[in-house]
């Protein structure tokens, strides 16, 4: 792939700032047997800052609300047409 070596620096970048191993090399544990060391997710009160469930909360409503209005409208209007004018 064309960017495949940034890709791959990227990718141990990351690795490396979790404290995982890098790619190609494997955490050994005490009897010299390689595992991946598990990852730690942060509960969603961490993850989430101030103000961004207000946000999800009106990206959700513009995203659902207004289209159906819409198609809703549409509806309404060709109905209108059609059996009353």
């Amino acid at each position: 792939m064309l960017f495949q070596n940034r890709f791959n620096r990227a990718r141990n970048l990351q690795r490396r700032q979790r404290g995982l191993p890098e790619e190609g090399k494997e955490a050994e544990n005490e009897e010299g047997l390689s595992e991946e060391m598990p990852i730690e997710k942060p509960s969603l009160s961490e993850e989430m800052g101030k103000g961004d469930l207000f946000a999800m909360i009106l990206a959700g409503f513009i995203s659902v609300f207004l289209p159906a209005a819409a198609v809703l409208a549409a509806v309404a209007g060709i109905s209108y047409l059609l059996f009353f004018h």
